[in-house]
């Protein structure tokens, strides 16, 4: 559908370290799970901040690897419209698509924000983390989706057809 930002510079690289990030939360995510699992099992012991810290793994999983799927294209593309639709019609459509997931972005950070003011110091049950520090991942995320979203526009609007 649209030309893909190179992943260079300072949202590239850091978009490449969300991915290696992303990746050890995965190995993480596998072991705490299948430890918590023998625990269980085998001794009839379980932990709480185990599953809580599995979870916090999946947030940054899931999170830090969005600016790298938007950057690339990796995410899912439906492109009936635009494989049928002239050059124009698909770069506005393109430009378009990068100004809404940027308009995510914002107001997914302003909307955390807010929620956070409230209850950013709230700890979570098990680790007494505090919540801010619980959910960095996703604010770290999706500031970089931001940013690539602004870098990809401008790509964009630079190498219109």
């Amino acid at each position: 559908m649209s030309q893909n930002v190179p992943a260079v510079g300072f949202i590239g690289k850091a978009a490449r370290l969300g991915e290696r990030i992303s990746l050890v939360c995965l190995f993480v995510i596998v072991g705490l799970v299948f430890g918590q699992l023998v625990l269980r099992n085998l001794f009839s012991v379980t932990y709480a901040s185990v599953d809580e810290l599995a979870r916090l793994a999946h947030i940054y999983l899931v999170y830090l690897l969005v600016p790298l799927a938007f950057i690339e294209g990796l995410h899912v593309n439906i492109d009936l419209v635009t494989n049928c639709a002239p050059v124009k019609l698909k770069f506005l459509l393109d430009i378009f698509v990068t100004l809404m997931m940027g308009a995510f972005a914002l107001i997914f950070l302003i909307s955390d924000y807010q929620f956070m003011v409230r209850s950013g110091n709230v700890p979570t049950p098990a680790m007494q983390m505090p919540n801010y520090l619980f959910f960095s991942g996703a604010y770290l995320g999706m500031a970089l989706l931001l940013l690539a979203a602004c870098q990809k526009l401008i790509f964009q609007l630079r190498h219109r057809p």
